[in-house]
């Protein structure tokens, strides 16, 4: 024997309550969301979501059981090629109650019922990894997104440090050859001097050696009474 739903039905009798619900659910996967009263709403939401459940699975079977509940067969088909599989991945909560304010008039408290439209976010991952490796698979495993730009910082960096290498060494030889230019540099200031002092030098020693005219002269003269008074001794 079924369990028996609690509280008063929908409607006046068994057979009018199925029919409503029938009418609710045929409303929702037609339109995505309807504006009904919350008791409406609470008792729709486990009906639509078992339809969808069998739309799912989408062979013939289920198919004829939605049939005998939904009576319009554009709507079965929407359910069966569109709905079901979009909530594929979805192990049920295939829609959300929204409560509102109360109706005007009786004061019923109203609610909105609607199919969730977004999908889970582990599937949506897995989706987007499916569509990298595949991507990857036609390029031939060629990298591809993040892996690719990865792979091309990584090439630059090592260009950087290539260069800075490269620049390096150069500084180090630069550096190392300096103090053999210094060297050369001294050397030669050193061997300048040194011709320096020996043109000094001679230019010293030819003065010394040309005799100035007077001091000639003298010389002359001296010799020369030196000469006359031995002759006259």
């Amino acid at each position: 024997m079924p369990q028996p739903t609690k509280g008063p039905r929908l409607g006046g009798s068994p057979a009018h309550q199925k029919l409503l619900l029938a009418n609710l659910a045929t409303s929702l996967f037609t339109h995505g969301r309807i504006h009904t009263t919350r008791a409406k709403a609470e008792r729709l939401r486990p009906y639509a979501e078992r339809l969808i459940t069998k739309a799912k699975k989408g062979d013939l079977h289920n198919r004829r059981e939605i049939s005998q509940q939904i009576r319009d067969k554009d709507v079965v088909h929407r359910l069966m090629a569109e709905i079901g599989p979009f909530f594929a991945d979805r192990p049920g909560g295939y829609t959300r109650i929204i409560k509102t304010l109360p109706r005007k008039g009786d004061n019923a408290p109203m609610a909105i019922i609607e199919l969730v439209n977004e999908k889970l976010a582990s599937t949506e991952a897995s989706a987007a990894t499916r569509s990298a490796a595949s991507r990857q698979t036609e390029v031939g495993g060629a990298a591809t997104g993040a892996a690719a730009t990865a792979a091309t910082i990584a090439a630059a960096e090592s260009d950087d440090t290539t260069a800075d290498g490269a620049a390096a060494e150069e500084a180090v030889g630069t550096d190392a050859d300096t103090p053999v230019l210094e060297s050369e540099a001294t050397t030669a200031e050193a061997e300048a001097s040194d011709d320096t002092t020996t043109e000094a030098s001679d230019t010293e020693a030819t003065e010394g050696d040309d005799v100035p005219e007077p001091m000639a002269d003298n010389a002359a003269e001296a010799a020369g009474l030196s000469t006359d008074k031995k002759d006259e001794s």
